[in-house]
């Protein structure tokens, strides 16, 4: 009986002791699988210092803008030719659209 005791006693505390000598496994970040997913962590995060700088120096480059230098040439066809003024949007660019980081990109219809 006293054998039977001091094993239990020690696979007792042989239990007790194993569970605290396993290591602690530390939260690993996973990396990111697609573009899309890149993309989505991406969204609504904090605008940085240097990028409220860009944004400030475009606005202001707007503001001050002379008519007499014209950048850019908009070239589009006779009215007449337009049917649909309407243009379709995808989902995920509505969803980008509405964060604050995001840019506007226009290429020709």
């Amino acid at each position: 009986m006293k054998n039977l005791l001091t094993s239990l006693t020690v696979l007792f505390a042989f239990l007790l002791t194993a569970c605290s000598s396993i290591p602690q496994d530390k939260i690993v970040k996973k990396p990111l699988i697609s573009d899309h997913h890149l993309m989505m962590s991406l969204l609504h995060r904090p605008v940085t210092e240097d990028q409220k700088m860009m944004l400030a120096f475009a606005e202001q480059r707007e503001r001050y803008s002379n008519d007499i230098f014209i950048n850019t040439v908009s070239i589009k066809g006779p009215k007449t030719d337009e049917d649909n003024t309407q243009r379709t949007q995808h989902v995920y660019a509505a969803l980008i659209e509405r964060d604050v980081n995001s840019i506007r990109i226009m290429a020709a219809e």
